[in-house]
């Protein structure tokens, strides 16, 4: 079943919409609780523990409920339009800061991010399932992963580059001379939830679900998760999801104070210039200042190699190329505990390459969950692509709870204070390591897992082709 590229380009901008949340998830949601919400690392990192686990819990539900829906539009297209304006209400909330007391505080934290990951996942997970129905074609399934990656990395450009910024543009004054950047936060999540709302309707529109589930499918979700769990191929992508995630987030947690505390990138230091080449900093583009490039490079690049990842499976092949993809990012994360502030060259160049490297991994991640549904179906004749999708972004969001726990009690541990002048000795070597070896070591770990992993292209291949003789299709 082949695609056209404005369906494929309708797709990915669904996935645009998510990263505005996703992307202040990875990368500021710990610096925005502790050093503008305010509150500790290590109360911030506990809480992001439990909030993401037992949210992640809720998700099996979600994608048992899509695989059931049934509406004029399909299974899962429906649901970018019925939720697509709370997720931006409570995206806003999430990130205004109420004039209460700290315990106050503290609930107001759990409960808005509770609903904000909670109304993610119940649009998500539908829209990430439907990748798994709009066509069965191998090539053309990763050729839609990798619009939906490259696509992704424009919301995640737009929002890790231009967040510090806004906070301090759209903040105005708070009395003192300063940017009140509570202010600012809930303002510049305001604008990204106008462009949310938007994007998921346009994704809506442009796309169609061609494969349905074998008629006569009645199943119960007890039985679905059963099926799930004896479907080896789909737990060993919940297991990389847990832990390639996990390490990804106590990186990205890290990476914003390794750039403010470490490098001293300033969040007001924007640029008034088109593009700058800085002797002290390098690299400085529109009005972003140093953090804003620094993300915006790494998106782009993310982006390139999500385009790349259709010519590393030919090559390699998926399993080839996923395990060959972990290992680079690892790689390339090793030289920052090396890296000096003065050798900015060096670590714009890593980040690209990193970032490389990820955009393929990523890629790869959600058309081999597809795969495994078209596993499931052959081989149970049951086809529950919500909940394999669903189970995938609970284990994901597993992963974020521990490493984001990971990292902020790893913080608090080594004495981080985000009100003071200069970090200790320890709490710059820790925010090192998390930017660094940690990360490196958990994926070359998980790398050398996944050469266990079983379904190859010439079984996907038969597969596709039983799957496609049951359905009485023609085999491309």
């Amino acid at each position: 079943m082949k695609l056209s590229i404005r369906e494929k380009a309708g797709y990915g901008l669904g996935d645009t919409a998510s990263n505005f949340v996703w992307a202040l998830m990875m990368n500021f949601i710990m610096f925005y609780y502790t050093d503008i919400f305010g509150i500790t690392a290590a109360a911030a990192g506990t809480m992001l523990l439990f909030a993401r686990s037992t949210d992640g819990v809720v998700d099996f539900f979600i994608g048992a409920m899509a695989d059931r829906t049934k509406s004029k539009w399909g299974r899962f297209r429906p649901y970018l339009v019925w939720l697509c304006v709370p997720l931006a209400l409570v995206f806003v909330l999430a990130f205004t800061t109420p004039d209460v007391s700290p315990k106050g505080k503290l609930v107001w934290a759990w409960v808005t991010y509770n609903l904000l990951m909670l109304l993610y996942s119940a649009i998500n997970i539908p829209y990430g399932a439907l990748s798994g129905v709009m066509t069965d074609d191998a090539l053309e399934r990763t050729s839609l992963n990798s619009y939906r990656m490259s696509f992704a990395q424009i919301g995640g450009v737009i929002a890790n580059s231009t967040f510090m910024v806004l906070i301090i543009k759209l903040g105005g004054s708070s009395g003192n001379g300063q940017a009140n950047q509570q202010v600012g936060a809930q303002h510049t999540v305001m604008l990204f939830s106008v462009i949310v709302i938007v994007l998921f309707l346009i994704s809506f529109l442009t796309t169609k679900e061609r494969i349905h589930p074998p008629v006569g499918q009645k199943t119960e979700l007890l039985q679905d998760l059963k099926t799930l769990f004896l479907n080896h191929h789909w737990v060993m992508m919940f297991a990389v999801g847990i832990i390639n995630i996990t390490f990804a987030v106590a990186r990205g947690s890290a990476g914003i104070y390794y750039l403010m505390r470490f490098l001293n990138f300033d969040p007001k230091g924007y640029t008034k210039y088109f593009y700058k080449w800085d002797t002290d900093y390098g690299l400085q583009l529109f009005y972003l200042g140093r953090i804003g490039t620094y993300f915006l490079i790494g998106g782009l690049a993310m982006a390139l190699g999500a385009s790349m990842t259709r010519f590393a499976v030919r090559l390699m092949g998926k399993k080839g190329s996923f395990i060959v993809s972990l290992a680079l990012v690892a790689v390339t994360a090793i030289p920052y505990y090396h890296i000096q502030p003065d050798q900015m060259p060096l670590v714009y160049l890593f980040q690209i390459l990193g970032m490389i490297f990820a955009g393929i991994n990523a890629t790869l991640f959600w058309t081999m969950v597809a795969d495994t549904a078209d596993y499931q179906e052959w081989k149970y004749k049951v086809r529950t692509t919500g909940v394999a999708f669903s189970a995938t972004t609970c284990a994901q969001k597993a992963g974020m709870g521990i490493g984001a726990a990971f990292a902020g009690i790893l913080l608090s541990h080594y004495g981080y204070d985000p009100d003071a002048a200069a970090q200790t000795p320890d709490a710059m070597r820790c925010i090192l390591l998390l930017s660094s070896y940690i990360p490196a070591a958990g994926l070359l770990l998980l790398a050398g897992f996944f050469t266990i992993y079983g379904l190859s292209e010439p079984i996907c291949r038969t597969i596709r082709e039983d799957l496609a003789a049951r359905r009485g299709e023609p085999v491309d």
